[in-house]
C-alpha cells in the first residue's frame, strides 16, 4: 500500500516542482493531474472531485487557484509538504532549512555532516530525494514553498531574519511569519536559532521543539565560539580556523550547520571535515578574474540588501557595486545608510529599479558617484571604467526582468567580464 492511496490530487504549475509532485504521488498509490495557467489566466480543473492540491512555490497568494480551493474546501499544500510526508512514512530523518540568507551554504553543510541529500530550494526536489535509498533529508525551503506547506522536520533551522519578498507577501510581518511555519507543526526535535533574527521577527513563532541557540560572542545552549574553537553545548567541536569558507556571515553560517547536525547525531569528525571541505554555491562572492586593472566578483545570488551588505563586507579594497533588477518592494534606504562610501565608491544602477536605487543614493549619499544603465553588459562596460580596485556584481534584487534566474545573470557577468578583457 502507498501513502496516497486513493487519493486525488490536481498539481497547479508545470514546473521541476510539479512535475516532481506529480511521479511521486503516482509512486505512492495517488492519482494526479497536472494543470498550469493558459496564456496568462487561471485554468480551472475540469474534474471537480480532488482530494487535495499542489500548488507551484513560485505561484503568488493572489491567484485564483488559491480562491478556487478556498471555494471547494481543498487545502492547498505544497511539493515540499509531499516530499515530507513520504520521508516520514518511510522513517527517513530529516532537516529544514529557512532563513532570509545562508540557506544554500547551511543546507550543503548540514548534507556534508550528516551523509544526507540536499534538496528543495536548492533546486532538487523533495519528493524525488525522499523516494531514493534511505539517507537524512536536509532541506532548503523558502517563505514561498512555507506558505502552502506543512512541514515537521526532525531539525529545523532559521538562519537569520531580515526583510525580503514584500511584494509577494505583501507585509513583512506575512513574510516572517512564513519563516516561523518551519517550526509550528513540529511535534518535537530541534529548531536551531541563528545569531541574526530579530525578536520581533519571532513574534508569530509557535513549536514544541526544543530551542537550539547559535552565538559567534556568548556560550549558550547550543553552537558557539569561544577563543578560537567552535563549541556545542559545552564540547569543543574544531578549531574555527577549520572552516573553507571565509566572511563573518560563513562563521555564523557554520554554528548554524554545527548545531543542526549534532542535534541529528553527527560526530565531531564528521563536522571538521565538512567544514575543511566546504565550498561557495555557485554565484555567491565568486572571483571570475581580472580584467581592466581591477577584480570582478560575482555574487549574483545576493538579492536582497542584507546579502548584499555581506558581499561588500567580504569584498577587498575599494569597490564598485553593481546594483538592480527587478525589484521586491526593496527598501534601498537600508542599503544606502549602511553602507561605507569611503569603501564603495561608485554604485552602476541597472534594471527596472535602477531609477529607485538612484533616488534612495540621492537622498542619502548624495556625494556617491552613480550611473544608471539599461542592463548588465552596459553596467559591466561602466564598471570597467571605475577607479575602484574591485567591482563586486551583489543586485539585493532578483534577476527576472532580464534573466531567467540569477544563475544566468552570473553566467552572463563572468561572460561579460571575460569579453571586456579581451578587448582591454
Amino acid at each position: 500500500m502507498g501513502i496516497f492511496d486513493g487519493k486525488r490530487y490536481f498539481v497547479y504549475g508545470d514546473g521541476l516542482s510539479g512535475r516532481a509532485a506529480i511521479g511521486a504521488i503516482k509512486k505512492c498509490g495517488g492519482r494526479a493531474k497536472l494543470y498550469a495557467d493558459a496564456d496568462g489566466r487561471f485554468c480551472e480543473p475540469a474534474d471537480k472531485r480532488y482530494d487535495g492540491a499542489v500548488i507551484s512555490p513560485g505561484i503568488r497568494p493572489t491567484h485564483a487557484v488559491y480562491e478556487y480551493c478556498a471555494r471547494r474546501g481543498i487545502r492547498p499544500t505544497g511539493e515540499a509538504e509531499i516530499g515530507f510526508k513520504i520521508a516520514e512514512e518511510r522513517g527517513m530523518p530529516t532537516v529544514g532549512v529557512t532563513g532570509t540568507n545562508g540557506k544554500t551554504t547551511v543546507t550543503n553543510l548540514i548534507a556534508a555532516m550528516t551523509g544526507g541529500v540536499a534538496c528543495g530550494n536548492i533546486g532538487y526536489p523533495v519528493s524525488i530525494a525522499a523516494l531514493k535509498p534511505q539517507k537524512p533529508i536536509v532541506c532548503e525551503l523558502s517563505s514561498f514553498q512555507l506558505y502552502s506547506s506543512v512541514v515537521a522536520p526532525d531539525v529545523a533551522v532559521i538562519t537569520n531574519i531580515a526583510s525580503d519578498h514584500i511584494d509577494w507577501h505583501g507585509t513583512a510581518a506575512e513574510y516572517r511569519a512564513c519563516k516561523c511555519n518551519i517550526a509550528a507543526h513540529m511535534r518535537g526535535g530541534y529548531l536551531v536559532l541563528g545569531e541574526d533574527i530579530p525578536v520581533g521577527a519571532l513574534e508569530t513563532l509557535e513549536t514544541k521543539a526544543q530551542i537550539v541557540r547559535c552565538s559567534t560572542t556568548n556560550v549558550c545552549d547550543g553552537a558557539y565560539i569561544s577563543g578560537d574553537n567552535f563549541y556545542f553545548m559545552g564540547k569543543r567541536v574544531c578549531p574555527t580556523d577549520y572552516l573553507r569558507l571565509q566572511g563573518v556571515h560563513n562563521v555564523k553560517n557554520a554554528l548554524c550547520a554545527i548545531a543542526a547536525a549534532m542535534c541529528m547525531g553527527a560526530s565531531s569528525g564528521d563536522v571538521t571535515a565538512a567544514l575543511s571541505s566546504a565550498e561557495l554555491s555557485p554565484h555567491r562572492i565568486r572571483d571570475v578574474g581580472a580584467a581592466c586593472g581591477k577584480r570582478w566578483i560575482d555574487d549574483s545570488k545576493g538579492t536582497n540588501v542584507a546579502a548584499c551588505l555581506a558581499a561588500v563586507a567580504q569584498t577587498s579594497g575599494t569597490v564598485c557595486l553593481i546594483l538592480g533588477g527587478r525589484g521586491k518592494a526593496t527598501d534601498f534606504s537600508e542599503l544606502f545608510t549602511a553602507i561605507d562610501t569611503a569603501r564603495v565608491t561608485e554604485v552602476v544602477a541597472m534594471g527596472e529599479t535602477a531609477q529607485a536605487i538612484r533616488d534612495s543614493a540621492a537622498g542619502i549619499v548624495p556625494s556617491l558617484k552613480l550611473t544608471v544603465v539599461n542592463g548588465l553588459n552596459e553596467a559591466v562596460k561602466i564598471a570597467a571604467k571605475s577607479d575602484a580596485q574591485t567591482v563586486l556584481l551583489s543586485p539585493a534584487c532578483a534577476s527576472f526582468d532580464e534573466f531567467k534566474s540569477y544563475a544566468e545573470r552570473g553566467d552572463r557577468f563572468a561572460a561579460a567580464v571575460k569579453a571586456i578583457g579581451g578587448e582591454a
